[in-house]
């Protein structure tokens, strides 16, 4: 990996107290990483463990910019051209005949959610999803309405591949990925039943590969003295191409649409986002790009950190603030999700030490689980049939275990090869177990209460703020 430059916040101009305040921000709101670019040099950065700087990372929507990147190079490239109407991309599966504004459809109506749809295409019930997006009924004039649409952009990815005979995956690796050195050996984009990448979400980065993103954005498509895609594409994918002013919520998401890229509430200020707060936000009057992943039930806390905590401390000239500087930075280095807190044993390890226990019907699909208790954590084994796997939970700490976790137990994507931090803690009759999915936005705290032949559990799950109950006995 081609890491970027580093140097200080003084030397980049960030004042340590803002950073600071900014950190504490992230922390109450449930932030995994993030990375503060400045003049081109990584400025300050940090993992909340057990996530790390290795780990590819969910993107969700975050996805979706990295999809018109590539049609910006399509575009370059001769291969289409954003006036091109859709349909003449997929003639073979085309209804007989095709809704009225479906014919008018473009691929600039798709970069920007103008297709005029109300509703995006449901996908749940088909394994033809193009099929189903050119048969679906649009009933507004293309470009005339904004409407946040994942499988306009599903569609993108399509009209990429067919172009192109490439994956987005495979064909943004030479043009966009190895000159940035994003070259995680666990990149990787999920598919459609069509064999196509999911364009809208299901690509996963490094915080690092985010940042490295933004700040080819924030140059215009110039890269280490070469310009890999032309500046007007860079300028009209971040610029407003639709009003979408009547979109509701939350400020941020109503200040215009450019090509698959959200403009800010500050000025000139665009970013590329994903569920739960996933973000790529590129500040070109500051020179500064911020990277963040996280597991956020409330996505827009951590872009008012931003405005609220950041920028008030970002300066045009160097600062000479070591003592505060160097509070900081160890901050950035002792950053970690909240531990499970309590006792190292206790009560409750007597009570299940050694324990197998049938556990009722219940959401998560578990039927039995036991426990062990080691000199240096508590091992979690459960089981769903034929399937079994175990958690090992540090005390004081996150123990990372490296497990092939069967699909029903992650809930944003079919891994096997996961990587979870479990942590652990005893209070009394009662065990804390709490796991992060580091690739992911989930974590999970398990809250056994054991009495002599069984046990009661809840089961809390952020960050949707889930709750689910167990309940056993001993077998």
């Amino acid at each position: 990996m081609n890491h970027l430059p580093r140097t200080t916040p003084c030397q980049a101009g960030i004042a340590p107290q803002a950073l600071s305040r900014f950190l504490d921000r992230l922390s109450e709101n449930g932030c995994h990483s993030v990375m503060i670019v400045r003049h081109g040099k990584v400025a300050a950065e940090g993992w909340w463990q057990p996530h790390s700087p290795e780990e590819c990372h969910v993107l969700y929507s975050l996805s979706k910019s990295f999809v018109s990147t590539a049609v910006g190079f399509a575009v370059q490239e001769g291969y289409l051209h954003e006036e091109d109407r859709v349909l003449d991309f997929f003639p073979d599966l085309l209804p007989s005949p095709p809704c009225a504004n479906m014919e008018k459809l473009t691929v600039r109506h798709l970069l920007c959610m103008g297709t005029g749809q109300e509703e995006e295409p449901d996908i749940r019930q088909t394994k033809e999803w193009r099929k189903n997006f050119l048969a679906s009924y649009i009933p507004h004039e293309p470009g005339s309405l904004f409407h946040y649409n994942s499988m306009a952009t599903y569609m993108l990815s399509a009209v990429v591949q067919k172009v192109t005979g490439q994956r987005v995956l495979d064909y943004l690796r030479p043009r966009l990925f190895d000159p940035l050195g994003i070259d995680a050996p666990d990149l990787h984009w999920e598919q459609s039943p069509e064999g196509i990448d999911c364009g809208g979400w299901g690509l996963f980065l490094r915080t690092e590969d985010i940042a490295k993103m933004g700040q080819f954005l924030l140059q215009k498509g110039e890269w280490e003295g070469k310009q890999l895609l032309y500046s007007d594409w860079i300028q009209k994918a971040g610029s407003p191409q639709i009003d979408n002013s009547l979109n509701t919520g939350w400020l941020d998401w109503y200040q215009g649409y450019g090509y698959q890229f959200w403009m800010c509430s500050e000025e000139g200020v665009f970013r590329g986002d994903g569920a739960k707060g996933q973000y790529c936000v590129v500040m070109p009057k500051q020179d500064m790009v911020v990277a963040m992943t996280a597991g956020l039930s409330d996505m827009n806390l951590n872009l008012e950190a931003i405005w609220d905590c950041l920028l008030p401390g970002v300066q045009d000239e160097a600062l000479c603030e070591e003592e505060a500087e160097q509070a900081v930075l160890h901050k950035l280095q002792t950053l970690q999700i909240p531990l499970a807190q309590g006792e190292k044993t206790g009560p409750a390890a007597q009570r299940w030490q050694g324990n197998t226990y049938a556990v009722g019907e219940n959401a998560l699909g578990i039927d039995r689980l036991s426990f062990a208790m080691e000199e240096n954590g508590v091992v979690l084994t459960l089981a769903r049939g034929a399937q079994v796997f175990s958690i090992k939970a540090g005390y004081q700490g996150w123990f990372q275990n490296h497990l092939a976790i069967p699909d029903w137990q992650c809930t944003s994507g079919d891994y096997f090869d996961a990587q979870v931090g479990a942590c652990y803690a005893i209070n009394g009759d009662t065990l804390d177990i709490k796991l992060s999915f580091v690739r992911t936005t989930l974590c999970e705290t398990f809250n056994f209460r054991f009495a002599e032949n069984g046990f009661f559990a809840k089961v809390d799950i952020l960050p949707d703020h889930e709750t689910h109950t167990l309940a056993g006995v001993v077998l």
